[in-house]
Order: structure tokens, then C-alpha cells, then sequence
């Protein structure tokens, strides 16, 4: 079969010179098959090419943590809420209270990745849990570059049963049966290597520890061995939490990253989720060596600021992890899932935490979502325009409100820019993004049939949690009903 071979003309492209990211003026992107042939300063004589006029070609961004098929339960509930006995977080008393059913699984899955890939994405790590199969698919079948991982717990595989759990809002109480948990890790390795021969190769598996609060230690060091035995990489939620830290303190003695440390899961194949709570944090009056080992190590931190910020939280700061040689990612975590916006809040709460201009620039950003995603995921082929790499990038529309005038692409995408700048995203070459809208996708019929059926979840609230309240007085409106 003949390789598709084409060239798109563009305003300015992004391209790799071979150490960094440099800015090509009216150039031509080469493209054959699934990868990256060539940019040139003029077209081959004779070769067809398609002129995109007044337009942006950027590599694909790497989101490197979501959770697609989950991602919307909290949206227009958890918002302004959360526990002040749990330093204002909603991941305990408040989680798990509104269920849309087995049905709203896919359905949100289609969305998010719709609106991940959207907002430029090409690669998406998809952590994982009760439907990584159903994820995966999904992902594969709308076109996607994906890693998913398979949830590692001591407990049950749908995490229907809380490991730790509140049944009184204001203590935590813990069951950890590391038996089942060495069966997840067992499945996990199964199912990373069932996708080792997905069609195109565009879909992996990881191995993903839930948090270091649902995994015993054992598992943790256990997890590591099977990494190294099967060549398989890892995620986690590590440190995301206050109450985690503290009671990781009052548990084990070790803080969550102490705990990771000890166990040997880390190292440059980890990428842990949020890891916003270390020693050395302004909300943490303790003196530490958190990010020293996180450093010396080389992990990845996979920064999700909008998730953080909703609560009154911040990692401190994007500079000072950068600057002790931890790999820092973006991820969206929650919704919105514009991975645009996600960036520009990690630059500007970069600046706010660092009390600096200076502190996080637009460069950092664009590289974290670029050339650090892909070193996280192993991959030298991803995250940058140059010969051999892969055919994934996007292209920006720069006639627009959001993005005129431009004389620096990066500053405009990253300060002004939306999903709504996105024209079209490729992956392995093949366009799937058109006209800012996902081929195979109908946002307007999933959105009303999530609609209908988280309209029926809300209703059921007050059968969950020790609080036993209806949604409304759970999460108040903002403008009462009349």
C-alpha cells in the first residue's frame, strides 16, 4: 500500500532544531505516513502542498493526567465546596455521593477525550481505575494517542468499597486488604501487555497505584519490581492532598513522598499526579527533603493547577521543582479539560507563587506540555516537529480575537489562546480534528444524554455518604430556586 506523503504551508510552524524549539516563518511541513519527514524554508519544486494561509502548525501537546470516563461527576456540585475538618478537600466525604451510572462511563469518556484532543492534545495518559478497558477503547477508537493505566489498590477493582473513608467528617478510617491489591497489580501487568499489540501501537498500558494512601507499602515496592521486570512505566497520585500528608505522618511516620522513596517506586519512568503537598510547603510547617528526592530520582510531576487552585491550593513553585531536576508535566486532571487554559493557569500561578515575572515564562509551559511529556512517557519521537518524529501536531487558527496580533507564537498560544483557536489535530498523520470539531463525535447528543442521567444521579445523593442530605443542601446553588 502506498504511504500518504503531503506538505502543509503555514504562517509559522514550531519546528525542532535538534536541542530546542525554534519558530519557522512561512515554511512547509513535510509529512509521510505516520511521521515527520522534513520542514523546509521553501516547498520542493512541483510538490503539491496545501496552503493554510494565516496559521499555526504545533506539535501535539502531551496531557499527561485525566480521567476521561469519570471526569464530569463533580462538575456544578463540587465547585465553592469541601470539608474544612479535610483542609477544604472534596475527595473524601464528598466523593462518590453523585453516580450517573455504568451508562455515563462512555459517554463522558467520548466527551473528554473530544475536548482533550480539542484543546491541541495528540497524547493523553488516562489514569485509570474501574473502566481502563472500556477508556482504552474509546481512546483507540476515536483516533487518540493514549496510555492507560489499570488501578492498583488494596481493595476492590470497581473502587466501590472506600479503602479510606469518613463516615463522620472530620475522621478517616482505613481497610486495606493487600491481598486484593496484589491481584490488581497482577491485572494491571496483563492488561499493559494485552495493549502492547493494540492496532498502530497508539494505545499502552500503565502500571497506577491509585495513591500512595491506597496501596500498602509491599505493593508499592512490588509494583516497582513488575515496572523493571516487564519494562512497563508507572503512575500515581502522590502528595495531592493536605489531610494525605498528614495522615501519611500520623500512619507511617514518612511523608507520601518518603513513602514512595523507601519503597523504590521512584524514579524517571514515575509520574506522580498533583504531588503538590511536600515538605518545605507554606500550608506545611515541616522542614524535609521531598523534593531533593523527587529530584535525585528524575520523576515527572504532572502539574494540574485548576483541580488545586479550586480548593485554595498551589504547588510551590513550578521554578523551585524545575530547578531540582524534577521532569514537570501538565495535566487536566478535571474539567475543564482545555488543556490551553490548564497551561496558561500553571504559568500564571507559576509567577504568583514565585512572586516573579520572571519566576515561570511561556516557554517553561509549552516545554513542560511538549518535550517533557514525551520524556516522561520514554518517547523521543513525541512532543516536537522534526525529521522521524511522529505525525502528531495541531494547527492554530491566528485570525481571531484570541490570538491577534502575533509575533510570538508561544506567548499568544499560552496567554490569550483557548480550544476554540484549534483548527485541526493530526495523529500519526491522520487528521481527526477538522473545523475544531471531532470526527465521529456528537457533542450535542452526548451532552443531553449525560445530561439526563446525572440529572437522575443528583437526585439519589442523599442515599450515599454519612450526610445524608439532598444535593442542594450538599452543594447550594448559586441563585436559589423560586
Amino acid at each position: 500500500m502506498e504511504k500518504e506523503h503531503y506538505f502543509l504551508k503555514a504562517k509559522y510552524i514550531i519546528v525542532w532544531d535538534g536541542e530546542k524549539h525554534c519558530q519557522l516563518e512561512n515554511g512547509y511541513l513535510e509529512v509521510q505516513d505516520t511521521q515527520i519527514v522534513a520542514f523546509h524554508q521553501n516547498v520542493p519544486k512541483g510538490a503539491p502542498y496545501e496552503d493554510l494561509g494565516n496559521a499555526a502548525i504545533l506539535p501535539g501537546f502531551i496531557n499527561l493526567h485525566c480521567h476521561p470516563s469519570e471526569v464530569y461527576g463533580g462538575r456544578s456540585y463540587k465547585e465553592d465546596q469541601g470539608n474544612p475538618n479535610f483542609y477544604d478537600s472534596t475527595m473524601y466525604d464528598y466523593a462518590g455521593l453523585v453516580s450517573a451510572g455504568k451508562e455515563s462511563a462512555l459517554i463522558q469518556a467520548k466527551l473528554n477525550l473530544a475536548e482533550i484532543l480539542k484543546s491541541g492534545c495528540a497524547t493523553v495518559l488516562i489514569f485509570g481505575g474501574p473502566e481502563s478497558e472500556l477508556e482504552a477503547q474509546t481512546a483507540e477508537e476515536i483516533g487518540i494517542r493514549a496510555y492507560v493505566g489499570w488501578g492498583i489498590r488494596a481493595g476492590d477493582a470497581k473502587e466501590e468499597i472506600s479503602i479510606w473513608d469518613s463516615q463522620d467528617g472530620h475522621s478517616l478510617t482505613f481497610s486495606f486488604d493487600e491481598k486484593s491489591g496484589m491481584e490488581r497489580l497482577e491485572e494491571a501487568v496483563a492488561f499493559a501487555k494485552n495493549l502492547e499489540g493494540s492496532p498502530g501501537g497508539r494505545v499502552k498500558g500503565l502500571l497506577a497505584p491509585t495513591q500512595t494512601m491506597t496501596c500498602t507499602e509491599e505493593m508499592l515496592r512490588q509494583t516497582r519490581k513488575a515496572a523493571d521486570k516487564h519494562g512497563i512505566g508507572i503512575t500515581i497520585h502522590g502528595s495531592e492532598d493536605f489531610i494525605e500528608f498528614e495522615t501519611s505522618i500520623r500512619q507511617r511516620g514518612k511523608t507520601p513522598v518518603e513513602v514512595m522513596h523507601e519503597s523504590g517506586l521512584l524514579g524517571e519512568d514515575l509520574i506522580i499526579a498533583h504531588c503538590c503537598c511536600v515538605t518545605g510547603h507554606s500550608q506545611i510547617n515541616m522542614r524535609g527533603r521531598d523534593l531533593l528526592l523527587l529530584g535525585q530520582a528524575g520523576v515527572t510531576v504532572a502539574h494540574c493547577p485548576m483541580v488545586l487552585a479550586r480548593e485554595g491550593d498551589t504547588l510551590e513553585t513550578f521554578e523551585r521543582y524545575s530547578q531540582v531536576g524534577i521532569n514537570m508535566g501538565i495535566g487536566t486532571d478535571t474539567f475543564p479539560s482545555d488543556f490551553i487554559q490548564e497551561a496558561r493557569m500553571a504559568a500564571i500561578m507559576g509567577k504568583i507563587t514565585g512572586r516573579s515575572t520572571f519566576a515561570t515564562s511561556a516557554r517553561d509551559i509549552f516545554y513542560a506540555a511538549t518535550v517533557n511529556g514525551a520524556h516522561a512517557l520514554g518517547r523521543n519521537d513525541l512532543g516536537k516537529l522534526a525529521p522521524g518524529c511522529k505525525a502528531d501536531f495541531s494547527v492554530i487558527k491566528l485570525d481571531n480575537m484570541e490570538m491577534t496580533p502575533v509575533r510570538d507564537v508561544v506567548k499568544s498560544l499560552i496567554y490569550s489562546a483557548t480550544r476554540h483557536s484549534v483548527d485541526r489535530v493530526y495523529v500519526d498523520g491522520r487528521c481527526i480534528v477538522r473545523d475544531g470539531k471531532v470526527k465521529g463525535i456528537d457533542e450535542a447528543d452526548l451532552s443531553g444524554q449525560l445530561q439526563e442521567l446525572f440529572e437522575a444521579g443528583w437526585k439519589k445523593a442523599k442515599e450515599k455518604g454519612w450526610q445524608r442530605k439532598e444535593i442542594d443542601a450538599l452543594s447550594p446553588l448559586s441563585c436559589p430556586k423560586i
